[in-house]
């Protein structure tokens, strides 16, 4: 019997990608989401990323980046990102505790003594981090440190007290935050990442907290005349994707994500490291004042900070979590 026409277009079809290279059938979009608005230094970054591993997969791998937040605040993402809905993002420590709580110990203020003892404490403890991700189905892509928060305010703060008669914002995904209030008697304003600069600029809140370059690049610094002198804690950013994302790559596109990284962090590297100062100093061009405090007045700060410590290692998994970072610090 004589094949059909069909039969024979369809034996066509099927042999023909047979003989397709397989990149071609492996070709994968990331669905990725990010807070960083559009030309902010970590969104360049992230953007020279996409492209270089375009360029070295023929465009067969690549990410799709939602950038400032149009997926939602990060607590909103990681909930996507385990349903499926998004392959991964760009997160902060706040996004981050969202996934593997003990994260937050590298955030609580004034764990270390110096920015050395961080990084002693991260490089010591980063196998554990990261693999405590892999157990919560998470991906790490790169972990690494970030500039902590200064308190940025349209009013002069320097007592524990004066945070109590203002109106600081709340983020809805920040674990940390209501310790303080708590601590210092501060009534906070809960509001997601987005509806920051709206508030600012109604004055329903006066006071925030971001890393310098990220209070300009969100637009906050317009509206604030006062910044702590110096940042009070830590913090860590990075790159991950859903364990199951991250499982449905070949073994060769996952190595090239890694080296496009690991590229992208030892180019751009400098350029961070230089942002924090650099914003700095761009803050008080525009006339934001850096608070300096008496002695007196930081003695009152290190003891609230110690309560807030207190009072979130508590909710940590181990409770002895906390102890082992100090200790990884000093050694």
């Amino acid at each position: 019997m004589r094949p059909s026409r069909r039969s024979v277009l369809a034996g066509v079809v099927v042999t023909g990608l047979a003989l397709l290279p397989t990149t071609a059938l492996a070709q994968r979009v990331l669905s990725m989401a990010t807070l960083a608005p559009h030309g902010s230094l970590p969104m360049r970054a992230l953007d020279a990323m996409n492209r270089e591993l375009r360029r070295r997969t023929g465009a067969q791998l690549s990410f799709r980046w939602y950038v400032g937040g149009v997926q939602g605040d990060e607590s909103e993402v990681v909930r996507k990102i385990r349903s499926g809905r998004l392959d991964g993002g760009a997160l902060s420590a706040t996004g981050l505790a969202q996934i593997y709580r003990p994260v937050l110990a590298f955030q609580l203020p004034a764990v270390f003594r110096s920015p050395d003892g961080f990084l002693r404490a991260f490089t010591a403890l980063r196998p554990e981090l990261e693999a405590g991700f892999e157990r919560a189905g998470f991906t790490i892509l790169n972990l690494s440190p970030a500039t902590g928060p200064r308190m940025f305010s349209t009013r002069e703060i320097r007592t524990p007290g004066d945070l109590r008669a203002a109106r600081p914002w709340r983020w809805t995904d920040d674990s940390i935050l209501p310790a303080l209030y708590a601590e210092t008697g501060a009534t906070g304003v809960p509001l997601a990442l987005p509806e920051v600069l709206g508030a600012l600029q109604t004055r329903r809140i006066d006071t925030v907290f971001a890393p310098p370059a990220a209070a300009i690049a969100l637009q906050w610094s317009a509206h604030v005349r006062y910044m702590s002198e110096r940042p009070t804690s830590g913090s860590l950013a990075s790159l991950v994707l859903s364990r199951a994302a991250a499982q449905s790559l070949t073994p060769a596109q996952r190595a090239t994500i890694t080296d496009v990284i690991a590229q992208a962090t030892t180019v751009f590297r400098p350029a961070f490291v230089r942002a924090d100062g650099d914003a700095v100093r761009a803050l008080e061009s525009r006339g934001v004042r850096a608070v300096v405090l008496t002695e007196p007045q930081r003695q009152q700060w290190i003891e609230v900070f110690a309560r807030v410590r207190s009072r979130v290692s508590a909710t940590l998994p181990d409770p002895r979590w906390l102890a082992r970072v100090q200790a990884a610090g000093r050694e």
